[in-house]
């Protein structure tokens, strides 16, 4: 099922995300609620697309403390589903509140990956394991109908089908497949055996805890969880907590933005 809200612009530019429900996640219904506000802010149409699955993963869910369900495989065909020329792509818990990510369409660029990135109450690796390579991150990135771009999804397509094999090989220590190191590697690879440096602008913010509300005031956003309230400058964020956003505080959140 693909749903788009809009007509593609003249230079065929827009938001994509994958969306595929599980048993304990309607991410269709996140999906539309976060591409809403995404579309609203970057004033571009949007597309959710939910392919056919095969193949299923297991999260850690932080609202239950459990392994639930998790369809995160064939991000690699966006290439091929994008309606677009160039494709902002994001997950489906990724809440746009700013407009900074137009600005990479004024660059000359082939695919732009998230690099950076910082969680709200604890300090992420920098790394895949002790030895392998930097974290990429696959909650955010932008491409461009190029042959390079092309190259690029297909390694990581065959990253995916061989995961076990560039696991060993780049010594990750996870064993659950995540399109981050199918993007680093794939990255690594196409770059020569070296590090990218294109990157999405700035540091991804990652609210990973369980979350009550979040209030957007002016140029700022105050979170709340269980025990506490920050207060941050307005900024793109994703969102850890499936629960938090198929609530009612997060659908008013949405309608009031």
């Amino acid at each position: 099922m693909n749903t788009m809200n809009l007509e593609k612009l003249e230079k065929s530019r827009g938001i994509v995300a994958f969306a595929i429900n599980t048993e304990t996640t309607n991410y269709v219904e996140i999906a539309e609620r976060t591409l809403k506000v995404a579309s609203q802010t970057l004033a571009l149409p949007y597309t959710i697309l939910s392919p056919e699955v095969s193949t299923r993963n297991q999260r850690f869910d932080i609202d239950t403390h459990q392994f639930v369900q998790w369809n995160n495989f064939d991000r690699h065909s966006v290439y091929e589903l994008s309606p677009y020329e160039e494709t902002l792509v994001i997950d489906a818990d990724y809440l746009i509140l700013d407009n900074s990510l137009n600005k990479i369409f004024d660059t000359q660029w082939d695919y732009l990956l998230q690099r950076n990135s910082y969680a709200l109450t604890q300090e992420w690796p920098s790394t895949m394991g002790p030895n392998s390579l930097p974290f990429v991150w696959a909650t955010v990135f932008a491409f461009r109908k190029t042959v390079r771009s092309k190259l690029f999804f297909d390694l990581v397509g065959r990253v995916q089908y061989n995961y076990e094999y560039y696991r060993n090989l780049f010594n990750i220590v996870e064993r659950n497949f995540r399109n981050d190191y199918a993007f680093a590697i794939a990255d690594y690879i196409l770059n020569g055996y070296a590090l990218g440096k294109q990157s999405i602008p700035g540091n991804m913010l990652t609210v990973d805890q369980v979350i009550k509300s979040i209030t957007v005031r002016g140029s700022q956003l105050i979170i709340k969880d269980e025990t506490r309230s920050f207060v941050i400058p307005r900024t793109n964020i994703h969102i850890m907590s499936k629960a938090y956003l198929q609530s009612n505080n997060f659908l008013s959140l949405v309608d009031n933005l």
